[in-house]
């Protein structure tokens, strides 16, 4: 088996893509991408749109890939959108590149309107070849299984369905945007019983007081739970945007072990919290707010050429496994810039 993470917050994006190598199938879960359209007031920087493309050719080359492409739900960053803006990933890029792998997509029962939209319009690519899952769905050799619908987290609007992909003890189960909080998924994977866990984190970035405390410590009670028959848990998504919440992974990590970690250091690369470091990207490294509207929307082919040998240098700069402070983001932008 074969995993490679492709997009989340701690590589620079809000997503959480994958690609799984197993037997006949290659599997990308969630194929999505995008940026926070405003934080603190601010668009994403020309620094955050190049990770972004960077992310479009990785799920464009996986979506030729795959024998099977999974969206567990219908949020712009875990599927590519008919109406995609700048920051999300397009479905005109990929709706006609494969005329081969099956489509599996959570059923639109109870779904609100713009999900069916998005849901019509990515089976008219498909044609035929698309799968509505429910609770029990799986592939004829049974290596892709699904069960859900569950609540989306803390939110009870939208529902996510989970995959398990391989057989136990060898296979990985993504859980997409449960966060941590729903137990009758941690009940779930426990049967299972997978060698890997990709899960959403908490969004602790939006919560303040007792709340707060009350989800982190929910949440560290099913990490704990999923640690105890699983070799990795990956953690990443809501939790990662803000530096706090990769924080709170690091107290995990000590608390629980090495077995917890975020998608960054699951494949060997730097913490790069782009969404949470935007205000500093824009401190110093100073662009129009609107950047990508007076350049009609060129910016973003442009920002991957000329970021690209900035992107390379901030990746080494950066100590792997590391959370870095304000402070700290700070000296190693400025180190980056001036070497740049």
């Amino acid at each position: 088996m074969k995993l490679r993470i492709i997009g989340s917050e701690s590589m620079g994006v809000r997503g959480l893509s994958c690609f799984i190598e197993i037997g006949n199938h290659s599997v990308l879960i969630d194929p999505g991408v995008a940026l926070g359209f405003t934080r603190c007031a601010l668009h994403p920087h020309p620094v955050q749109a190049a990770f972004s493309e960077l992310s479009k050719v990785l799920l464009t080359f996986y979506w030729l890939k795959a024998t099977d492409i999974v969206v567990t739900h219908l949020h712009g960053d875990h599927v590519p959108l008919h109406d995609a803006n700048p920051f999300q990933f397009s479905l005109s890029i990929v709706g006609e590149l494969n005329n081969q792998a099956l489509l599996w997509i959570k059923s639109i029962d109870n779904s609100i309107a713009y999900e069916k939209i998005r849901f019509e319009k990515l089976c008219e690519c498909f044609r035929g070849r698309v799968v509505c899952v429910n609770e029990g769905s799986t592939s004829s050799d049974e290596l892709i299984e699904f069960s859900g619908p569950y609540p989306h987290g803390l939110s009870r609007r939208t529902r996510v369905m989970a995959v398990k992909v391989g057989y136990s003890p060898s296979s990985v189960v993504h859980l997409s945007d449960t966060q941590l909080l729903i137990d009758e998924v941690i009940k779930k994977v426990r049967l299972w019983r997978p060698k890997v866990v990709i899960t959403d984190g908490p969004p602790l970035y939006r919560l303040h007081g007792a709340l707060r405390a009350r989800v982190a410590e929910k949440a560290l009670v099913n990490v704990a739970k999923l640690a105890s028959y699983a070799d990795y848990v990956i953690i990443d998504h809501h939790v990662c945007r803000s530096v706090d919440g990769v924080r709170w992974l690091d107290f995990l990590r000590a608390r629980i072990g090495g077995r917890v970690m975020c998608a960054a250091d699951y494949m060997g690369r730097p913490r790069l919290l782009l969404e949470a470091w935007r205000r500093i990207l824009y401190e110093v490294m100073p662009v129009r707010n609107d950047w990508f509207i007076t350049s009609n929307y060129r910016g973003f082919g442009e920002s991957l050429s000329r970021y690209g040998g900035f992107i390379m240098k901030l990746m080494k700069a950066v100590p792997k496994e590391v959370t870095l402070s304000e402070t700290e983001v700070r000296r190693v932008l400025r180190s980056v810039v001036s070497s740049s």
